[in-house]
């Protein structure tokens, strides 16, 4: 589970959370208005990972730009804060590693943290470094472009009365110690080898969810693979959900699986939140082509000739259950097109996959509807409030970045509510109520 992101530098937010970070836990919810910062939090690991599992070892960071990529960027100059060329983009994140395969201990937070300038037109790597257990493994760029490593108990070989610093130690990907670097350091090389795997585990095991869905097709074609992921836009949602109705291993003891358990489980959700009593795949001859049918009320329909709701949440219930536990889901938005209801029992979605099945959720909202069932369940104590963490991201009058953590107590009660969390409904029952007394004593004066 990842528990804290850094950022410095990029887009709204400076150093203000590099060194304190942003704590994360099993639920995490992002509020505020638009445009405050929300969304960079959420593209910083994206950013990472399509960095990591680009195919070009020689990359440094990855801004985006292709179809496969979960976040598009621009440039350097974009991206930086306040658009000063001249400033260093921070991304770090920390996360629980189960063991430590190298030394055959347990470990409690590995800390990962990279720094970029700007060469050229790109991004360089400046540093990368990984901490654990008191120890930290580095590689910082010099003046010409080599790299000077660092590891506990060792000393780099000079060139004179400067410490040797070559260009084949260049991390790649911003994560992976090049061979030549593993080789210099010797018998800790696997130590750092075996921690920056830990990372790369870690990023790997996200899945997201955009804010802009997919729209519903009338029919689907199986072609008897199970998806990998179910895309940016849950576009293979449907596919996933084909996959579940169409297996034929059996899970074994104690695993979740099984024929159409996927489908029974959205199926589940959808009744929950009170979109659909039932979701049905039916075969449309003995083609391979299938038509998604829901069930409201005992009446059977297309996907396509219901609510557009049906469609908009399909894709986050296919998630919560189609990724492994232990993942971590970021998504954007999940309460959109949904009505109240609906949004509100996305809460206890999260709830419950984040208990049952260890799912780590990062999501932005601006539900109120979901917030405020999350501070039910916390007060019902279907959740702790400490695996609850809600943050507000907003503008000070000077235009800055802020961010604040949200003090929930164990009745769910907040006690540092920002001035106009979700709008100002109260103010809006006083003058509606105000404007309702004045009219109705006009009125009642009139002849």
């Amino acid at each position: 589970m990842l528990t804290k992101l850094r950022i410095k530098n990029l887009k709204a937010w400076g150093e203000q959370l590099w060194d304190p970070g942003v704590a994360l836990a099993p639920i995490t919810l992002l509020l505020g208005p638009n445009s405050a910062g929300k969304t960079s939090l959420v593209q910083l690991p994206l950013l990472l990972k399509q960095t990591f599992e680009s195919p070009d070892r020689t990359l440094d960071l990855n801004l985006g730009g292709q179809a496969t990529d979960y976040v598009d960027l621009g440039s350097f100059e974009s991206i930086i804060h306040d658009h000063q060329l001249t400033r260093e983009l921070g991304l770090g994140l920390s996360l629980h590693a189960h063991a430590h395969a190298h030394a055959g201990r347990k470990t409690s937070i590995v800390d990962y943290a990279v720094s970029f300038v700007r060469a050229g037109a790109a991004p360089a790597l400046q540093r990368l470094e990984v901490q654990c257990n008191g120890q930290t493994f580095a590689a910082t760029r010099q003046g010409k472009g080599g790299y000077l490593l660092e590891a506990p108990g060792y000393a780099p070989r000079r060139v004179g009365a400067r410490p040797d610093a070559k260009r084949a130690y260049k991390p790649e990907r911003a994560i992976a110690f090049s061979n030549d670097a593993l080789a210099e350091l010797g018998p800790v090389g696997s130590e750092v080898q075996d921690l920056s795997l830990s990372v790369r585990q870690a990023i790997a095991r996200i899945a997201y969810l955009g804010p802009l869905r997919d729209p519903p097709g009338r029919s689907y074609m199986w072609n008897g693979v199970e998806p990998g992921d179910l895309g940016k836009s849950g576009e293979h949602a449907v596919d996933a959900l084909l996959a579940s109705d169409n297996a034929q291993k059996r899970p074994r003891a104690g695993q979740e699986g099984g024929r159409g358990w996927l489908v029974r489980r959205v199926s589940e959700w959808l009744a929950k939140l009170g979109v659909a009593d039932e979701l049905r795949l039916a075969r449309q001859g003995r083609s391979r082509h299938y038509e998604l049918v829901v069930v409201r009320g005992g009446r059977e329909a297309n996907i396509m000739d219901v609510g557009f709701g049906v469609s908009q949440v399909l894709p986050i219930l296919v998630l919560a259950y189609f990724v492994p536990p232990g993942a971590t889901i970021i998504a954007e938005e999940p309460e959109i097109h949904l009505h109240p209801r609906a949004q509100s029992g996305l809460a206890e979605l999260m709830v419950e996959v984040a208990t049952a099945r260890g799912v780590q959720f990062i999501v932005e909202t601006h539900s109120e509807h979901l917030f405020r069932r999350m501070q039910t369940l916390i007060a019902e104590q279907q959740i702790n409030a400490a695996d609850c963490r809600p943050y507000f991201v907003d503008r000070s009058d000077d235009g800055r970045t802020l961010l604040t953590d949200l003090e929930v107590d164990t009745y769910g009660r907040v006690s540092n509510w920002p001035k106009h969390f979700f709008g100002d409904a109260v103010g809006e029952t006083a003058r509606q109520t105000r404007r309702a007394l004045e009219r109705l004593r006009k009125d009642t004066k009139a002849p």
